[in-house]
């Protein structure tokens, strides 16, 4: 079990890669796919280690409540990008 400090140290460094690094990315590409372009394979690569991420952390981010609504919106956003991509290569046939 966490204590307060490590939960909040551990809280801080997720939201902030997600701020920074991972968001920023995510939007691009659901703006992409809105615009009915195609997800490339650099596109799939990010999308995979989010997925991949999302998989070995998921136990640790139900953990943090500060952290749960966050994740489970950008889940969300996950699943959009896929479902228009999906969309859209039918579209392309």
């Amino acid at each position: 079990m966490l204590d307060g400090d490590a939960r909040m140290g551990i809280s801080e460094v997720l939201l902030e890669r997600l701020e920074k690094a991972r968001l920023p990315r995510i939007l691009k590409i659901k703006d992409r796919v809105d615009q009915g372009l195609a997800l490339d394979d650099t596109d799939l690569a990010f999308l995979e280690l989010m997925l991949s991420d999302a998989q070995k952390n998921h136990l640790l981010i139900e953990s943090l409540p500060e952290c749960r609504e966050v994740f489970a919106r950008v889940i969300h956003i996950y699943r959009d990008i896929t479902t228009k991509a999906l969309d859209n290569e039918e579209h392309k046939l």
